[in-house]
């Protein structure tokens, strides 16, 4: 009797045990493999690579929202240089994309556009040229600046006439960025004319376009930028960009070697409230104008 009790008992701790085993272990972990399986396979099915091909590939048959922002996402892709395809048969598809967008969402044509200028590469700048045509602004200046980065100087006469017939001050703006950005010297008349323009973006920006080619006709008015009182007179400039501007400034005081520069760098180094400004005026001044006060 006590055998069968003890085997009873062996059984019901055998059985609980198991229990155990099942509620504790088997069903939790079969749990988490059938949940990792799932995962894995819902990856796979919703995974987008992310080449310049495929984004390429969404704008082209993608809904109108996955349009733009493919298109967005491939011009982030393509300031890497790395990533950019070298094909024929991708440049000829993004030509073929950016003409076909001219009836699409203004974003999608202005972002492709952006994708372009990204690569730096002339062989879009033709249809770039053509986008300076468009009826919307933004896609417009999309175009300029695109032809901007690319260096594409066929476009120099179209740009010099929107810095002077344009309505609008940002596209002004872009023309003349690009102007800089170009470096034809063929501009440096049109961009001198620039710097008595009576609006303070149009001028600055001259400034630096034509310190970017060795001129300096601007130097007063760069030296009016890395002065920050004269920029606290622009109220409508904040802080931040206050500090870019500056920064734009210093860099360009060290491209173009000016002894005007040097007392606005040396008021900066010693006094500025913003360390990192101190700190680029300091090693301008020791880099290029080696100034015994900046060691």
């Amino acid at each position: 009797m006590n055998v069968d009790n003890s085997n009873k008992t062996s059984d019901k701790e055998s059985s609980r045990i198991y229990v155990l085993f099942y509620s504790f272990f088997l069903i939790p972990f079969m749990i988490a493999v059938f949940g990792a399986v799932f995962f894995l396979l819902f990856r796979f099915i919703t995974f987008e690579t992310n080449s310049a091909e495929d984004l390429l590939n969404q704008v082209k048959i993608g809904s109108a929202s996955k349009r733009w922002q493919s298109a967005f996402e491939l011009a982030k892709i393509l300031n890497s240089p790395d990533l950019i395809p070298m094909s024929s048969s991708f440049k000829d598809q993004m030509i073929s994309a950016y003409e076909r967008s001219i009836h699409d969402d203004p974003l999608v044509r202005s972002y492709l556009a952006m994708a372009m200028g990204a690569t730096r590469d002339t062989t879009y700048g033709s249809h770039l040229l053509n986008g300076l045509n468009d009826d919307n602004l933004e896609s417009q200046i999309a175009a300029i600046q695109s032809i901007g980065m690319i260096g594409y100087s066929a476009a120099v006469p179209q740009l010099k006439d929107i810095t002077i017939t344009s309505e609008y001050h940002n596209e002004r703006l872009a023309a003349t960025i690009a102007l800089g950005m170009i470096g034809d010297q063929t501009s440096i008349p049109h961009l001198t004319n620039l710097l008595e323009d009576e609006e303070p973006n149009i001028r600055w920006d001259a400034a630096v376009a034509l310190a970017k080619m060795g001129n300096d006709s601007g130097v007063p008015i760069i030296t009016g930028l890395l002065d920050r009182e004269y920029l606290d007179q622009f109220k409508e400039v904040d802080e931040i960009e206050k500090k870019q501007v500056l920064m734009v400034a210093i860099k360009i005081s060290s491209l173009l070697i000016d002894e005007r520069f040097k007392p606005k760098l040396i008021t900066l180094a010693e006094t500025d409230i913003d360390l990192s400004i101190r700190d680029a005026a300091i090693k301008t001044l020791e880099k290029k104008y080696k100034d015994p006060i900046a060691s």
